[in-house]
Parts: C-alpha cells; structure tokens; sequence
C-alpha cells in the first residue's frame, strides 16, 4: 500500500529526488566512457526522435514547438528536459549510472528508493531495450518499492474506463475517464485504478469553473482499489459506468505499469477543457500503443482553443482496429431503483411506500394480497433505496443499520425470488452517440426580413439531439456560434454566442426528487424596444425548478430564472429582470419537441415581454438532422417574430 499513498500524496515524497541526480557529477573513468558510447549510440539511432520515448515523457508538439504536458520540474532530469526530447535522453542515460552514494534516502525509505534506476524503470525499460546497457557497468541497486508495487498490480489486462455525465459536479458534466489495472484473476472489483485529476481544495464550483479553465489547478495521478471508484461514480453520484477491455500485448502493459510508477512522481497543470483527465489518460496510452499517436489527434490549430471531451476519446481508442475488446454496462445504483420501481405493478408500489421511509411497515407488506415473489419485489428495492438514501446522507448511520436488519429479516423469511428484471444494456454505448462538434445552417424570417444563420458548436449535446448514448433530459453545450446574415442589408454579424449552456430537466417521481436547473451566457445582438437598431450585449441567465415525467420520455417542467443584460448599447449600461417559465419537452428517440413560455419583468420596464417558443428536430442519421425553431415574443412597443429551419450536422 505504500505505492498507493505515495500517488495520493501527489508524489510529494519524491520531489527534489530527480532534480539532485541532474546535478553535474562525475563518473567513475569507465562508466563515462561507457556512457559517452551509448550517447553516440542513440543519437545515431535518433531514439530521442521514435515515439515510444516521446510517449514517456508527454512530449506533444505545438505549432512552433515541442514540449511536455508534464509541468514538475522534478520529472525531469535535464534542465531544459521538458522541451528537448534529446536532453533529456542524454541527462536519463548518465542518471543511471549515477554512483549509490551520490543518492541520499530518507528514514523509512531503502536505501535505493530514489535512484533514478528504480525511479524511472520505463525510460529504462526503452532505453536498454534498444541499447542493450552492460548491467554489469550499472550500480547494484535494489527497487523494493517498485518491485512491490509492480507485484500487487500484477498486471496482465488493462480496461479503459468512462462514467457518464454528473449533473452535480462541474468537474464532471463531460464524463470522466480512468484506466483499471486488472490481475490475473477475473475480480475486477480487486483490481487497482489509475486516476488523474485536479486539487482543487475546497474551491466552489465557480471557482473551478474560473480556474480550471486557465489552469490553475496542479493536476496528479492517483491509484485506487476498483471498488472504491465504483463506489464513488457508481453508488455515490449514481453515475454508469462502461469498461472497455483493451487488448494489449504483456510487454506493452508492462511498459505502461512501469511508466504509471513514474507519473506519480509528475504534477501537470490542469486545463478544464483540454489537458484534463481524458488527455492525459491518453497520453499514458500512448506509451502501451506508441504508433497510434492518440493524444496528439487532440492538438487543433485551426481553432483558438484545444478542447478534449471524454467521449470522444474513448472513440478514439475504440477506433484503433484491434485495441479495444468487450464493453461491459455497470449500471448505477439511481439506475437499478429507477429500473425495478418502473417494474413494479400498482399494487406493487403501494406497498413500497410502506416501507420508504421510517417507520418502515415491513409487517404490512408481509401480510398485504401481494404473491410472494412480490413481497420480494418490494422489499427488495426499497432495501436499495435505504442504502441510497444512506450514501446519499439522507439518513443517518443507526437510521440505516436499524431499518436494513428490519427489511433483511422480512426479506430472508421469504424463500421464492424476485421478479425484478435486470437493467437492460443501452441500445447505444456512449462512444455509438453522435459526436461532439456540430455545425448547421439555417434559412430563416425575422420581422418580414429573410436570413441564414451559420451555427458551429465545439461541444457537446443539446436537447434537440439524439439522446441515445448520452444522459436524457439534459442540455451541456460550450462556444456555441450564431453567425448571421441579413438579405436586405447586406449584413453579416455574430448573432449570438453561448460560451456556456447548461440545463437539467431530470424528472422527480416517488423516489427521486432532483432538482432542475439552467444556465447560459455568453454576448448576443439584442433589439432594445423603441431603438431603431439593435445592439450587442453580455448576458447570463440561469434558473431553478421542477421537471415531472407525466408521460413516457416526456418531461413537463416550470422554472424561476434571473436575467441579466449589460452593455453601452442600453440605457443605464443594463438591467436584471426575474421570470416565471413553464413547458414540455418530449424526446420520442428519432424525434424531438420542446415548447415553452416565458414572463420576464425586468428593472427596466420597457425591456419586459413574454416569450413563447417551440422546436422541433428530426434525426435523419446519427449525426444528421433536421431541425426546426420559431419564437414570438411580446414586448411593451415592439414584437419579435422569427423562424428558422435548417440541417445540422455533428462531426
């Protein structure tokens, strides 16, 4: 377990370890004449040039240069290592045969835990594979920690892991990525994960938001027994979770566990958008399949910003032919309930409300018309719920422990099985959704006035998409761009561009009762009443409110939301205003309709109105749709009338 702290401590035991092996040292005669040959060796091979070393290092290329993703400097052994792939080759070579004595332990360390032998053993593992080093020239050291490490892992196959979207975290609305070492025996649940991810303290959601997204956070990698990563995305924040199985050679994940001994010794700053968990995770990949160059196919030149969305890098790795294996479906906890109390009967949930919640009327529903097997039906699921509840911190401890004897004993008196169907597998797994990027275009009329829109969004699912492979009744889009043009005059102008949109119309039934929320901002052209012109404006609105699903994959939903607008073009630089919105949102798989409706009282009277909007979207292919939009809106001087229709296509 020592290995497991150490990555939990964010390698903070090692720092200074490598940064002392970088300092000018002198070899004994033999040894420096031996390294001064294998310099010669690989640099006449160009190893600092093949992939597999560029992979251990996280070297990436820029449009004018090359670098590491890795930002410690005490990951590197040369001074200017982390942008010179050649250095740094030269500065590992002679680190290895760095004398025993030069190295300086700490007490309660061996004596060689921070010999850049035992502390780089994949760079090693490279190096003498293509060199072939002399052992007998190396120092006789001896990697106990590593070689522990290496035999707890055990390792013989590698799964690639994605959990779906949570709406409770900003963190992880994307997803989240991780890699699962797996032993030789066929326990998963005992195998060991490999996460990266940011420090962020205790910061609040805007402030990770804010600093996540400029890099503000140290970003480490963390290894994990399995089931506490289930427990945590699975139970905990009721998110599923797809394994993928990797085919992988022994040699190649060997090189990989090596290398994750040596990540823990690596902070990186973490980019919300681009150098997040799913980058990086590709990047490790790298190093097991060198020539499939994964994580740099994320590298975008052509757009202002890099972005890495979870998902489409597990379609990355599932499009590498041969690589990725079985894709098994763990639901989640939330996901189990939900599924047995829809299959449940009448009857059935009259007698689980019984037994929701304390005082729980096990004796009732014992002695209630219901046939065995649906007593078991019963008693069953509300004995998931109660541990739901529990890690959901609804109840307490003795609450929990108390109320699970009472339902197990009711349970055990019954010898005859459930009837509780397991959770089907998802037609569609989240890499088979449509992907990420979308662009459109629209022909539209605007108060008598013809137009087209040009429309591309970087990311990542709007409700009026295909929702199949990702989570229902849910909205997350980032730099979504309306660019229009006008037809009488000539006129081409950013019509509006969301830099963030947010939106949960989760539903609430017996058992759950999540609240639904949105939030959107960005800078649009807005038509003040009364000017003749209109003009752009910063806004953010956001709100809260209730979904309910009264019919099958149909949401009604009512929303309080603010509003604000800022800018020179109004008067007094901006207003706030509050409105009351209500309406429905059906998602009919190939099909989708939302409608809605709006009352805004703003701080500026003129800038009141009420809004009626509908939409309508027809998917042709999975990344192929028709899409429909119109908008009336009723202002104190002027209405607006708009409505557009297009083709969109996601990429």
């Amino acid at each position: 377990m020592r290995f497991v702290s150490f990555l939990m401590l964010f390698g903070l035991c090692l720092c200074g370890s490598a940064s002392a092996s970088a300092k000018p040292f002198s070899l004994p005669e033999k040894e420096e004449a031996y390294v001064s040959r294998l310099i010669k060796k690989s640099d006449a091979l160009k190893l600092y040039e093949k992939d597999e070393w560029r992979a251990l290092l996280h070297y990436h290329d820029r449009l004018f240069s090359s670098e590491s993703t890795i930002d410690s400097p005490n990951f590197f052994l040369a001074p200017d290592g982390k942008y010179s792939p050649k250095a740094e080759l030269h500065a590992t070579l002679r680190a290895f045969f760095t004398p025993r004595e030069n190295i300086k332990s700490r007490e309660g360390e061996s004596p060689d835990y921070r010999h850049p032998l035992c502390l780089y053993p994949a760079r090693f593992r490279f190096l003498d594979k293509n060199l072939k080093i002399d052992a007998s020239l190396l120092p006789k050291v001896d990697c106990k920690e590593y070689r522990e490490t290496m035999k707890k892992l055990n390792a013989k196959k590698l799964t690639l892991i994605y959990t779906s979207a949570y709406m409770g975290n900003p963190a992880s609305l994307l997803g989240h990525t991780l890699l699962r070492i797996d032993g030789e025996e066929n326990l998963p649940l005992l195998a060991h994960a490999v996460n990266y991810g940011a420090i962020t303290g205790n910061d609040n959601a805007l402030s990770f938001m804010i600093k996540g997204i400029w890099g503000g956070y140290p970003g480490v990698f963390s290894l994990s027994p399995y089931y506490d990563t289930v427990n945590t995305y699975n139970n905990m924040e009721n998110r599923d979770i797809w394994e993928y199985r990797l085919n992988l050679p022994q040699e190649r994940l060997d090189d990989l566990t090596a290398h994750v001994w040596e990540a823990g010794h690596a902070t990186a700053d973490y980019y919300f958008f681009s150098e997040n968990c799913s980058y990086i995770l590709l990047e490790m990949l790298d190093v097991a399949v060198p020539n499939a160059d994964m994580a740099q196919q994320y590298y975008r030149p052509y757009f202002f910003m890099d972005y890495v969305i979870p998902v489409d890098t597990i379609r990355t790795v599932v499009g590498i032919p041969g690589l990725a294996g079985e894709a098994v479906y763990r639901p989640a906890r939330q996901t189990k309930i939900k599924h047995a109390y829809d299959s449940l009967s009448d009857a059935e949930k009259a007698e689980l409300r019984k037994v929701l919640h304390a005082p729980r009327r096990t004796d009732e529903v014992m002695a209630s018309a219901l046939s065995p097997s649906q007593k078991a039906n019963v008693l069953e699921t509300a004995y998931e719920f109660l541990q739901y509840e529990y890690l959901a911190r609804h109840v307490g401890l003795d609450e929990m422990r108390k109320d699970t004897l009472k339902l197990l004993k009711a349970r055990s008196s019954i010898p005859e099985k459930s009837t509780l169907p397991p959770v089907p597998v998802p037609e569609k797994r989240p890499d088979q959704g449509h992907a990420s990027a979308a662009t459109a275009v629209f022909g539209g009329r605007r108060n008598g006035e013809n137009f087209i829109d040009y429309n591309i969004r970087l990311a990542y699912h709007a409700l009026m998409d295909d929702s199949e492979g990702y989570l229902p009744f849910t909205e997350i889009t980032y730099m979504d761009t309306d660019l229009r043009w006008y037809e009488r005059s000539n006129d081409l102008r950013l019509q509006k561009l969301k830099l963030v949109n947010i939106r949960s119309l989760a539903p609430r039934n017996e058992l759950f009762k999540p609240m639904s929320f949105q939030f959107s901002t960005g800078v649009e052209r807005y038509e003040y009443p009364g000017k003749e012109k209109d003009g752009t404006v910063f806004f953010a609105d956001g709100g809260v409110g209730a979904s309910f699903e009264v019919l099958p994959k149909t949401v009604f939903f009512t929303f309080a939301n603010l509003h604000l607008k800022s800018g020179g073009y109004l008067p007094h630089s901006g207003f706030v205003g509050a409105g009351a919105q209500a309406g429905f949102f059906a998602d009919l798989k190939k099909f989708r309709i939302l409608a809605q409706a709006e009352y805004v009282r703003a701080s500026d009277k003129t800038a009141r109105s009420r809004r009626y909007e509908a939409k309508a979207a027809y998917s042709l292919t999975d990344n192929l749709s028709v899409i429909a939009e119109w908008t009336y809106e009723n202002r104190h001087r002027d209405d607006i009338r708009e409505g557009r229709i297009g083709m969109q296509y996601q990429f």
